[in-house]
This record gives structure tokens, sequence and C-alpha cells, in this order.
């Protein structure tokens, strides 16, 4: 986990948050929610997959729609 923390501050060291393409507060909420709500590891893991997926998917939307402007993604 500490490999992972010290990317994403190296990251944002040098790259500008852009907190329309962040998880909303509702968002982080409900996934908590769900996160408590299963009853296994098995169940837990999907949840936190699902999330770096859909991070994924958001930043790839990030990087399209700061191409389509014309910058650089």
């Amino acid at each position: 986990m500490e490999s992972i923390k010290k990317y994403v501050e190296r990251f944002f060291t040098k790259t500008r948050k852009n907190k329309e393409y962040g998880l909303s507060f509702d968002e982080m909420e409900q996934s908590m929610k769900e996160v408590f709500a299963v009853h296994d590891a098995n169940g837990a893991f999907k949840v936190v997959a699902t999330l770096f997926d859909f991070g994924y998917a958001k930043g790839y939307r990030a990087a399209m729609a700061e191409m389509k402007k014309g910058g650089a993604a």
C-alpha cells in the first residue's frame, strides 16, 4: 500500500488535480457502505476492484476531454 500512496503522491506533485474527474463524496460514501455491507473478503475485493475500474474509466474520459480541448493528456 505504501508504494501505491507514494506513486499517487508523486503523480500529484507534477499534475494538477481536476476535481471534476474525481470521486464525489456521494460516490465515496456509497462505496464505503458497499464494502461494509459485504460479508466476505472476496466481496470487498470486488468492490475495490470496481472502484479501480471506475477510476480508470473516469481518467480515460478526462484524458479524452483534455485532448478534445487541445491540451496534453
